[in-house]
């Protein structure tokens, strides 16, 4: 998979993501996305808890034949122009794309999780 498909697979959960907070909500949430990112190990980035842009994060792309097994997304805070998209990298040996989470079949490693509540700032 290349670079370019994949982030088209990133893009796509995160709009997902914001989909399913909108449900949350019941409003539209903004298109505007910062990452939380839990886990991984990012090249260039320090490890751990961290905020960053979007373009940053897509660096969760690791190789056309190595990818991270399961990437939790899910939509964590909303406010006026930003949604905020915590995103959990799983402690797993990152593999072949056939070995991601694929659920459902299409979205590779990126499994959508519900927030337990988004935290709406006004």
């Amino acid at each position: 998979m290349t670079k370019e498909e994949f982030r088209l697979l990133f893009e796509r959960a995160l709009e997902i993501a914001a989909e399913n907070a909108d449900k949350q909500v019941g409003r539209p949430v903004p298109r505007s996305f910062e990452i939380e990112m839990h886990g991984g190990v990012i090249p260039g980035v320090i490890p751990h808890s961290r905020i960053m842009k979007k373009d940053d994060a897509f660096e969760v792309y690791l190789a056309p034949d190595r990818f991270y097994r399961v990437i939790n997304v899910s939509v964590s805070r909303v406010s006026k122009d930003v949604s905020t998209v915590r995103i959990s990298i799983s402690g797993h040996t990152p593999g072949p794309f056939n070995e991601t989470w694929n659920q459902p079949p299409g979205n590779g490693p990126f499994k959508q999780v519900f927030a337990t509540e988004v935290t709406v700032v006004k």
